[in-house]
């Protein structure tokens, strides 16, 4: 009896580690709460950097900036909150139709993290 309750205990715990391993692996662009990696979607404000993709073939901004991007008629803001700090494309983050061509942005370190 003993013996059966450590053999359903391994079981268990093996299926938990691959359960949240999976969790992880099912996007490399989310956190396991389902969280984008890039950031989050923000209200449009007076605090955002305008950005006309039409006028740049990329943008250099800092972690943590809000940025609204303009495509002809369409607009949509985002708050860059990177994981790494690492480059994003636009077409990853932007709603569906938004962005036709390919558009970098560099995020970088901002001033308040600590290195």
């Amino acid at each position: 009896m003993r013996i059966a309750n450590v053999l359903t205990s391994i079981a268990l715990t093996s299926a938990a580690a691959l359960s949240a391993t999976g969790a992880f692996a099912a996007s490399d662009e989310t956190f396991a709460n389902g969280r984008s990696i890039y950031g989050v979607p923000a209200n449009q404000s007076a605090d955002a950097s305008v950005l006309d993709v039409a006028k740049a073939k990329f943008a250099n901004i800092k972690c943590g900036d809000i940025v609204t991007f303009r495509s002809g008629d369409k607009t949509f803001t985002w708050k860059f909150d990177v994981a790494g700090h690492r480059a994003v494309d636009l077409q990853k983050i932007a709603p569906a139709g938004f962005a036709t061509q390919p558009f970098m942005v560099y995020v970088s370190r901002n001033d308040t993290e600590r290195t």
